[in-house]
């Protein structure tokens, strides 16, 4: 019996499956950095070093890295056409870089489809990002376009719990029988908010095994390879 099988006997129960994208489906947490510190540079016109990356940054939010780099405060139309920028720089990267489906998520996703197991994706990743990955990855032999929940508009981001609430609606399942792969702390945060307590955490790239300390957070793996190994 393979991995994904064994998962699922392990739950003991038919489930519904939301994923995170960015860092939980593809690893790209690095392009991200990268892109920004790009454009930062270009608009500042000024080297970027690697302390500043780390603390100015990694796991910042956009509004916050521009407003720190640039030295005063945006609304959110500015912050908005400024990361659709820096956006356009990671969609280049991402091509030239050739990013991979994390090891073993296309396995475990033809696994889903022959189950018949209600799966969608709900990500803050914008329209333009989505596009992209559904053409290079080929994400329609899994998904379908209306199974992808965008945080975008007036949806809070995460770790509010409004995306998870979205996307346990389109799947019409209680959220006691729904399993949500997601590799960021307020990821896991929004998805417990939203009363879902089978959380996988994904380390990927990101390396956050303080994901497995999170209320909900049954496990945590490093691609979905692993997926054999989790005890419930």
């Amino acid at each position: 019996m393979d991995n994904k099988q064994n998962l699922m006997d392990k739950m003991n129960r038919d489930i519904a499956v939301i994923f995170d994208f960015n860092g939980t489906c593809i690893f790209d947490g690095a392009l991200h950095d990268k892109a920004w510190r790009l454009y930062i540079e270009e608009l500042t016109m000024k080297e970027v070093s690697d302390e500043d990356t780390v603390l100015h940054i990694k796991d910042r939010t956009g509004k916050e890295i521009l407003e720190y780099f640039l030295g005063y405060e945006l609304n959110d139309n500015m912050v908005f056409q400024l990361s659709e920028e820096k956006e356009r720089i990671y969609r280049t990267m991402l091509i030239r870089e050739d990013v991979q489906l994390a090891p073993g998520l296309e396995e475990f996703l033809n696994y889903l489809l022959l189950a018949r197991v209600k799966r969608c994706i709900a990500t803050t990743a914008n329209l333009e990002n989505m596009n992209l990955y559904f053409e290079r990855y080929n994400l329609e032999r899994w998904f379908k376009w209306e199974e992808v929940i965008i945080g975008a508009g007036n949806i809070p981001l995460k770790p509010h719990p409004d995306l998870y609430l979205a996307a346990v609606s389109k799947l019409d399942m209680p959220t006691d029988r729904i399993l949500v792969f997601e590799d960021s702390t307020a990821g896991v945060k929004a998805a417990a908010a939203a009363g879902i307590n089978h959380i996988i955490g994904i380390t990927g790239d990101s390396h956050n095994l303080s994901l497995m300390n999170h209320p909900g957070v049954m496990a945590v793996v490093n691609n979905y390879t692993e997926l054999s190994s989790i005890e419930i």
